[in-house]
């Protein structure tokens, strides 16, 4: 398959109408991973074995950094990462680690509560953009609480505030999920 395509990405921005584009002419081989059979419509369907629904994501600090790397091949700042689907959580979280790394910077040192199984906790919010193959061309700017994630499967977890997008299933039986973007 040829590594180039021409296209356009965006920046959809929660909680505001407002989105932006680029064109791009010529994109970075980068862009072609081993995600790509998953640019249809259905990110994946993987099974379930010990870690649960875990989607492979890409997390960028900023917009800007998002449109150069994926619509000019900009060498830009951004983090590989697994995120555990977790319908149980209204928030989005990333390994405090992955933050640090990205250098993201928190709302003015406020803090939010998380209450859990294990207790309760606050902890700091920050924002930064998600990249989903199944949102094609668009990534998704968007908060995330940090988190310790040391020593599990995944870096973070992709809580209700982004799986409002998506569709969710479950197939216990089979011991699958997928997970698909809708209205992007």
């Amino acid at each position: 398959m040829n590594n180039e395509c021409t296209g356009n990405f965006e920046i959809l921005k929660q909680n505001v109408e407002i989105c932006f584009a680029l064109s791009c002419t010529r994109l970075a081989g980068n862009y072609f991973l081993a995600e790509l059979h998953y640019m249809n419509e259905m990110l994946l369907q993987k099974t379930l074995v010990e870690a649960g629904p875990v989607v492979e994501a890409e997390i960028f600090a900023s917009d800007e950094a998002f449109l150069k790397f994926k619509n000019y091949g900009t060498p830009e700042s951004f983090a590989k990462v697994k995120l555990l689907v977790d319908t149980g959580s209204n928030i989005s979280g990333l390994d405090q680690g992955i933050i640090k790394i990205l250098n993201l910077n928190s709302y003015k040192e406020t803090e939010d509560w998380v209450h859990g199984h294990g207790g309760s906790w606050q902890v700091l919010r920050y924002n930064c953009v998600l990249y989903l193959p199944i949102f094609k061309r668009k990534a998704l700017t968007f908060d995330v609480l940090g988190g310790n994630f040391n020593g599990s499967p995944y870096d973070g977890v992709l809580g209700r505030d982004v799986l409002r997008f998506c569709e969710f299933k479950y197939d216990g039986v089979k011991n699958t999920f997928s997970l698909t973007a809708k209205g992007f």
